[in-house]
């Protein structure tokens, strides 16, 4: 079945661009009028410059095994790709997503330059849904992390005390039914179901039992209900698929559904090799720790009026990461500031004021390390002109 080519309205893209940059811009212009982001609090004193320089070399290897993670979901893929140019285009994509405000994302550049090298457009669609999937569950799982080992940090702040509960519930939910559904695309709804129901027929046992206090009664119908969305998701998830009632209903009669279906389904891929699906989450586990210990050095660095610690720190930062998944120019310029910030108060009591200075410092380091794609896009162009 021939599909009519979507239309794209580049006024729409242009005034799409505008609004995003306009809240970034806005939401820096709050930051530095509140005093949150100042000259001063980026300031290092020189005795801590050995300090600012691990966290600078913290950052530059969390962004350099993005590369390594994107060589491993090529090779799983089934397009293997050197080092070398997994490095090139991965800072590539860094590039786009850190220094350009145009609506060509980081994304579609490491699609774009990823296809020139593989010719294999459905493979690197794969591995780049994959590890945007996988980036997303670690987070997820790093934040509830954060909250259960800082879970004293919670029951200090009368604010978070009112919402964390249900914000772990929704965190358990989705990584739950992220994992399920992807079990179920990967392996079949049969595996899927025999890791995910021994879970959920605990849960609604403690659910119907005896609470034993308040905290339990409040976290036992949570994970009841988390386990149950788990479940639904891996029954659904196999329906998106392009054999599937959900593709066939819903998608199957456009073009972007189309491609949308082939994506999904370019990841069973990955059915045959759950090593390497376990050591990308490694890598992501690391890389996500070290961009944590990153912004806890700068923390120590800085001239700010107070210091937080590393609880608090990693309480903070994983949420701050995932609040940057919003599609935003400069990947999310003001947005991943203002929530560090946001948060840093929080789980502080208020002693904190200047949490954004502190993101605003790392981003500062990898909008720099960002810069060396721009050599690698100037070949390619210089490539292009002399063929």
């Amino acid at each position: 079945m021939n599909y009519p080519e979507p239309k794209i309205s580049r006024s729409k893209a242009i005034l799409s661009t505008i609004g995003k940059s306009l809240l970034a811009a806005g939401l820096i212009f709050w930051l530095i009028k509140s005093g949150s982001i100042s000259l001063e609090y980026l300031s290092v004193p020189f005795s801590k410059t050995p300090a600012l320089i691990a966290g600078s070399l913290a950052t530059l290897v969390a962004m350099s095994l993005g590369a390594i993670r994107y060589k491993e979901l090529l090779r799983g893929a089934g397009s293997p790709l050197g080092l070398f140019s997994c490095v090139k285009i991965t800072s590539i994509m860094y590039f786009f997503s850190q220094c350009v405000l145009g609506p060509a994302s980081g994304d579609f550049a490491r699609y774009f330059y990823t296809v020139k090298e593989t010719e294999r457009g459905a493979h690197a669609g794969a591995a780049i849904l994959a590890d945007r999937i996988i980036g997303t569950m670690g987070l997820i799982g790093l934040c509830g992390l954060g909250m259960i080992l800082n879970w004293s940090l919670v029951e200090s702040s009368s604010e978070l005390r009112s919402i964390a509960i249900p914000i772990l519930g929704l965190l358990c939910g989705l990584w739950m039914s992220l994992f399920m559904g992807g079990i179920s695309l990967i392996k079949g709804r049969t595996i899927s179901l025999l890791l995910g129901m021994p879970f959920y027929i605990f849960s609604f046992y403690l659910c119907i039992g005896e609470q034993s206090s308040f905290l339990a009664e409040k976290i036992e119908p949570i994970l009841f209900a988390a386990s149950t969305c788990s479940i639904l998701s891996a029954l659904v998830a196999p329906e998106f698929l392009e054999n599937g009632i959900i593709f066939k209903k819903l998608f199957s009669n456009s073009k972007i559904g189309s491609r949308i279906g082939e994506l999904i389904s370019a990841l069973l891929v990955y059915r045959n090799c759950p090593l390497l699906l376990l050591k990308i989450i490694l890598i992501t586990a690391v890389q996500h720790m070290l961009y944590v210990l990153a912004l806890f050095i700068f923390s120590q660095t800085q001239n700010l009026p107070a210091i937080p610690t590393f609880a608090e720190v990693f309480f903070s930062a994983p949420f701050s990461f995932l609040a940057g998944i919003i599609p935003s120019p400069a990947a999310g310029l003001g947005i991943n500031e203002a929530a560090f910030e946001t948060l840093l108060s929080l789980v502080s009591n208020g002693a904190i004021t200047a949490g954004a200075s502190i993101y605003l410092m790392m981003r500062l380091w990898m909008t720099l390390f960002s810069l060396l794609g721009l050599p690698f896009i100037l070949r390619n162009k210089r490539k292009k002109v002399a063929g």
